[in-house]
């Protein structure tokens, strides 16, 4: 990976900062330099060090690299044929050492992270640690007062033995700056701002220091409620303030997310609720890095994606680790491999938009295809709702979910990117792939070619179950007669939440109603239909369900409006859509009934039959078969 010339290169001299109590202790502080030189030596029989030096593009430094890092340098070297003295690396753990024998300072290197290739030559001094340590080197100096007499003048008097000493720092974490010994005479000047705050930074410095000196935990070794851990990671994601209800109180509150990458490419997402938020939102930048510590750590059951819940004690604090990526790794699926999927797994897409269904503040709901098929789209929440989609337009998304229910479609959850990045392979494929191509025939079923009797539909399920396709969905456009609806046990009382519809149980002791999944309570929720039906033609007979939507557009009414009516009105209702011929779009999924599997069919839309139409059709086939008759004749 090249990185450009003007990437910061830590200073040498850094390297000795408190030499005199750092001499031969592990660091871990995290430093960069450019390599330059590569000798191989052996200690003993098994052990392998490697000479090299440190740039920093004014001063070099010798060094040495030994275990883990001698080992990783020689993949670099001798199997990834990176040139050496290209080479940028960061210093993870690593030491000053001074040599007897040479009369000289080394740096021993035992672990370090390859940054990336630095090309170019630089002409550097070897840097002399006791000539530039001089002014690291603490100095005490001694302040003499002494009394001065003046008739003419008020001057403060001073006696004999108020001489004190004041300790100059000369640190890396501030510059231009003093630290006053407690046993200054006026203890009044360590209640200044600047002392104060100098203070703070003194401690922020520290508890840096120590988090860095921990070993860093990577996401992909997390696990939930884990106890100690220490992540480093790049905020590739934060969003606005957002609304949420709590299931315990149902009172509305506020929370906002972030989206962490550590160095493995690996993404969880964070989330600050009311204290946190109250102290972290203003703090936490997007694109910077960060150390995190003290948060409880989630993971969803269903498909393994992590999440960790930060509070007020939770110490965040900001990372000079240039190293992290800036952008998560993607692995696309097509929408055809994404269909034959379990339920709730989360992938990465791109694909074209076709056709927007909904597009409001709570929820964006579209058709999107790629060159496989095509697939509905949901985004949740007031978080998408500055989104503006466009027909035609190619998204990429980092993190869907994949809902593999009565109705298939992608829907957005807390880890859900929208990548803007054209510059992406398959942005690029799939825009030669469409050019001169009519987005609005893409995919899309003919009606009238695909329509098919249910003897047809029969043999087309068996041919399903001989290839063993059990795990599909397709669909398929019949003519039918509904002969018979089922008049009782046809509604339920339906979860308000959008993104839940679950069927709600009745609290008669309450006088309310409960959804199990969302723990919300409702005296008086929306019900929705759920119709049992026999369909029928001139060969054979099916069973089919149909959902809430497509029911009030057969029945012409609400299920909370035919629950008001009265036995007699409901049954009118229902026998005067019987024996009703219509046009049908039958979705086909299977399921294992005590051990056998079994079509199952849901009907997706139901239309009138335009039998002018239909009749218009036949005599252009009519005049067609009549042609080809003549034709032949002829010929």
């Amino acid at each position: 990976m090249k990185i450009h010339s003007d990437s910061p290169l830590s200073k040498i001299d850094q390297l000795f900062n408190n030499l005199d109590q750092n001499l031969s202790k592990n660091q871990y502080i995290r430093l960069q330099f450019k390599l330059n030189g590569y000798k191989e030596k052996k200690l003993g029989q098994d052990q392998v060090i490697i000479e090299t030096s440190l740039i920093d593009g004014q001063y070099s430094q010798t060094a040495i690299l030994i275990g883990k890092a001698a080992e990783l340098i020689k993949v670099y070297q001798n199997e990834k044929f990176i040139n050496v003295n290209s080479m940028v690396i960061q210093l993870l753990q690593w030491k000053v050492a001074y040599l007897e024998k040479n009369k000289a300072y080394t740096i021993v290197i035992y672990e370090f992270q390859y940054i990336g290739s630095l090309d170019g030559e630089h002409e550097c001094t070897q840097y002399n640690v006791d000539q530039n340590c001089q002014s690291q080197k603490k100095l005490r100096v001694t302040i003499k007062q002494h009394n001065t007499t003046n008739n003419n003048t008020s001057h403060q008097s001073y006696i004999t033995n108020s001489i004190k000493k004041v300790k100059i720092e000369n640190s890396s974490f501030i510059k231009e700056s003093f630290i006053i010994d407690d046993n200054l005479l006026n203890i009044s000047v360590l209640d200044n701002p600047a002392n104060n705050k100098q203070s703070n930074q003194f401690k922020d410095y520290q508890q840096q220091q120590l988090i860095q000196q921990q070993e860093l935990t990577k996401i992909s070794v997390m696990y939930p409620n884990m106890k100690k851990w220490v992540l480093e990671g790049r905020i590739i994601l934060k969003s606005e303030q957002l609304d949420f209800r709590c299931k315990k109180t149902d009172m509305i509150s506020r929370y906002f997310k972030i989206i962490i990458l550590d160095c493995e490419q690996e993404i969880i997402v964070g989330l600050f609720y009311e204290k946190a938020l109250s102290k972290f939102f203003s703090v936490l930048q997007q694109g910077k890095v960060y150390t995190f510590k003290n948060g409880c750590i989630g993971q969803d059951k269903a498909n393994g994606t992590k999440k960790i819940t930060f509070n007020e004690y939770s110490i965040i604090s900001e990372s000079q680790n240039f190293a992290i990526p800036s952008a998560p790794q993607l692995n696309f699926s097509t929408l055809q491999e994404i269909e034959t999927l379990q339920h709730n797994s989360i992938v990465d897409v791109v694909a074209v938009i076709q056709e927007i269904k909904q597009d409001s503040d709570s929820c964006k709901s579209f058709i999107v295809f790629d060159q496989t098929t095509r697939l509905s789209v949901k985004l949740w929440g007031a978080q998408y709702a500055n989104i503006n989609l466009q027909k035609g337009e190619i998204m990429v998304f980092k993190g869907l979910k994949f809902y593999n229910t009565n109705f298939k479609s992608l829907n957005s959850d807390h880890q859900t990117m929208i990548i803007q990045n054209h510059d992406l392979n398959e942005v690029k494929q799939l825009k030669s792939w469409l050019a001169g191509k009519n987005i609005d025939t893409i995919m899309k079923p003919n009606p009238d070619n695909s329509t098919i009797d249910l003897q047809q539909l029969d043999e087309f399920v068996i041919k399903l179950l001989n290839e063993g396709k059990t795990q599909q969905t397709s669909y398929k456009y019949i003519f039918g007669y509904i002969i018979e609806l089922q008049e009782n046990r046809n509604m339920y009382p339906c979860c308000p939440s959008l993104r839940c519809k679950s069927k709600m149980e009745e609290i008669p002791s309450r006088k309310t109603y409960r959804c199990k999944k969302c723990l919300t309570e409702n005296p008086s929720p929306k019900f929705s239909f759920v119709l049992r039906v026999t369909i029928m033609d001139e060969f054979t007979n099916i069973k089919a369900v149909i959902f809430d939507d497509i029911a009030v557009k057969l029945l012409g009414i609400t299920a909370d409006q035919l629950r008001a009516m009265s036995h007699e009105d409901q049954r009118n209702i229902f026998l005067s859509k019987e024996f009703q011929q219509k046009k049908m779009k039958v979705q086909i999924q299977f399921q294992d009934y005590n051990g056998q599997i079994q079509p199952k069919y849901n009907v997706q839309d139901i239309v009138d039959i335009d039998y002018k139409e239909l009749a218009t059709q036949a005599f252009e086939m009519f005049d067609e078969l009549d042609n080809l008759l003549n034709l032949s004749l002829v010929l």
